[in-house]
């Protein structure tokens, strides 16, 4: 039995356009895309559903059968689906500190040239790191010693951190999940926690050494966010 070639390309163009349309609508691109790609979602959402109206008209007037599927182009046509299948296995895909040991330390981001955020008490993960080497870049963002902060992560585990320490991290993507590089902060809290335990942290920063710390004035367990990736500021 033969399977008209038509019909499976088709349904390619549908099944892609159906995804895409099921992270626009709920939102859930920011687990997959950096901010800077998120645009790839509605367009795809319009230009697929477009392409595969097309299709169909066409196929619908055409008054005679197509040609059959062949095992060359079944194979083409699977491998599109692939990256669907990968992302329906792991629904809710995130970085832990399993990864973030394996993944570098966020030095690609560090060197990005973010720009300051537009109060000191706004700094993130990335902020922090990159005061701690550039001092112009401190002193524009106002990130100094004694700066109370406010910081959501998981723990990552990293041991490259000041004694009596705890290192919080988030994964920052650029253009999407596949290339997450982790940024951490180190937290003094008292008290050790479980890797990729997700902490609420509220704190002063100090100097210690080459890094900056949080000593934790209020650490409380928090349950990870719905979007556990952030973005760096252009």
């Amino acid at each position: 039995m033969s399977v008209d070639a038509r019909i499976a390309r088709g349904g390619v163009l549908v099944l892609w356009a159906i995804f895409f349309g099921v992270l626009w609508e709920t939102g859930a691109s920011a687990r997959y895309l950096g901010s800077r790609t998120q645009w790839i979602v509605p367009f795809g959402t319009v230009v697929l559903a477009l392409a595969a109206l097309v299709y169909a008209y066409g196929y619908l007037r055409a008054r005679r059968g197509g040609p059959a599927l062949t095992l060359r182009e079944a194979s083409g046509l699977f491998a599109l689906l692939v990256p669907l299948a990968a992302v329906l296995l792991v629904p809710h895909a995130a970085l832990g500190s399993f990864a973030a040991s394996r993944k570098g330390n966020g030095l690609h981001f560090l060197s990005a040239g973010q720009s300051a955020p537009s109060k000191p008490s706004d700094a993130s993960f990335l902020d922090i790191r990159m005061a701690e080497g550039d001092t112009a870049f401190a002193a524009q963002a106002g990130i100094k010693p004694g700066l109370r902060v406010h910081l959501l992560g998981f723990v990552s585990g990293s041991s490259d951190v000041p004694r009596g320490t705890v290192e919080i991290a988030r994964f920052y993507i650029a253009c999407c999940v596949a290339d997450a590089q982790p940024v951490g902060v180190p937290v003094d809290a008292g008290r050790t926690f479980a890797k990729d335990t997700w902490l609420d942290v509220t704190g002063s920063l100090e100097r210690r050494g080459r890094r900056f710390v949080v000593k934790g004035e209020r650490i409380v367990a928090a349950k990870e966010p719905s979007q556990p990736y952030l973005s760096f500021r252009t």
